[in-house]
């Protein structure tokens, strides 16, 4: 019964030998969330409950890339060139913004004005294994100039302070409480579904196809193009707005010199923000220092960036723009002051829109005068910094008190 012959044990071990070795996960290791981390939103109606990523690329044959730790200083970058580059410009734009209202006092050029040095706009260098992005203008939580850096060799991005003096690492996850907080919290990664749609047309000279991402922050359609000998800095792209939507950084959305184009993230309740570029240029001798992760010489940062008070985005001159004069309005408890009082009685930072213009941003429980805006009437709107949640705009009296939350913050 166990006499199989010379023959029989030849094809036993030929068969044996083809058995295939087990699959490795392609999911990364992931950074722990930290105590604070924002509460998982709810899910999207059919949300996925399947992941489809792509297994971490090994840049130039070396080990997969190893997500970064918040608290953990980086290592000098060894960079010494990155060859061919593109430097991009492009912006983001959040949608269902109430604009200024239909009165004969309102100064258009003036708003418009406004809206140019508030814009969200990104300055991005990529090479072929790194990435740099600068925050340009005053609509931004962080202070202006900040900057955001990645390397293809890891998973999460670097924040540097203005100046490049001052560096913190971020996990993947932490995106999201950065931009729209000024925190280093972790929320959880999340399976994503990726599905291939139709080809996407052009945007600024650049073939696209679509690719649409769910995850159960947000549901996202991406048009990603190609420019020759990217390599993988269009990849780095992908990974930080994947992080907007606290999708897997190696989810199969960009290969290899691919780069999103534009890119629609819309909330599971409502709103919206779209990341889009605006042009681009190809550098055949990208320079190497700007690249390097973190910067040379920068100082680990322990301490995040601060959280407190009203910061204004524009001038009081350049308020006074709003509106071609002062308007008489019955007088209210506010009278005598100077301006808008701006009230934030929540626990989470938030933006606060006039006429459609993020014009300042105020931290938990803090109440100040914000001055420039002439005596009349505005729409005002409460939102988070990506537009996840906001308040419905309202007519808004100055002199007068516009507040987010129940109790009067900061009362006197």
């Amino acid at each position: 019964m166990f006499a199989f012959g010379r023959a029989g044990v030849i094809v036993c071990l030929a068969l044996a030998s083809c058995k295939p070795a087990p699959a490795s996960s392609s999911e990364p290791t992931v950074a722990s969330a930290s105590p604070q981390a924002s509460a998982m939103p709810a899910p999207l109606a059919n949300a996925p409950t399947t992941t489809n990523s792509a297994t971490p690329t090994a840049p130039e044959g070396g080990p997969p890339p190893v997500p970064l730790r918040g608290d953990v200083a980086l290592g000098p970058d060894t960079l010494s060139r990155e060859g061919v580059g593109y430097t991009l410009s492009a912006a983001l734009r959040a949608a269902d913004v109430a604009g200024p209202p239909r009165a004969p006092e309102v100064n258009g050029a003036g708003i418009d004005a406004a809206r140019k040095k508030t814009e969200l706009r990104l300055a991005i260098d990529l090479g072929p294994s790194r990435m740099r992005v600068a925050l340009l203008g005053n609509g931004w939580v962080l202070p202006a100039e900040t900057e955001l850096r990645a390397r293809s060799d890891r998973l999460g991005h670097v924040v540097v302070w203005p100046g490049g003096a001052t560096y913190r690492p971020l996990a993947p996850g932490a995106l999201r409480a950065l931009l729209g907080e000024r925190r280093f919290d972790v929320a959880p990664i999340t399976a994503a579904e990726v599905v291939a749609k139709e080809e996407g047309g052009k945007r600024i000279g650049i073939r696209t196809r679509k690719v649409e991402v769910v995850t159960r922050a947000a549901k996202a359609t991406f048009e990603i193009g190609r420019l020759q000998e990217l390599g993988e800095g269009g990849i780095l792209l992908c990974r930080m707005l994947l992080d907007l939507m606290n999708a897997p950084p190696t989810s199969a959305v960009c290969g290899d010199g691919e780069l999103p184009v534009r890119a629609e993230l819309r909330w599971p309740s409502r709103g919206s923000i779209a990341f889009e570029l605006t042009g681009v240029l190809k550098k055949t001798d990208m320079p190497a220092t700007p690249l390097l992760v973190p910067p040379s010489g920068a100082a680990f940062a322990a301490s995040p960036f601060e959280v407190a008070g009203v910061h204004r985005a524009l001038s009081p001159a350049e308020l006074a723009a709003f509106r071609t004069g002062p308007v008489d309005i019955p007088a209210g408890p506010y009278a005598n002051e100077e301006g808008l009082v701006v009230a934030n009685a929540t626990e989470e930072l938030r933006v606060l829109h006039v006429d459609g213009i993020p014009v300042a941003w105020a931290a938990p429980a803090t109440r100040e005068v914000v001055a420039g805006l002439p005596r009349g009437r505005y729409i005002v709107q409460w939102r988070t910094f990506l537009g996840e949640a906001f308040e419905p705009p309202v007519t808004q009296s100055v002199p007068g008190l516009t507040q987010l939350g129940g109790a009067d913050a900061g009362a006197r």
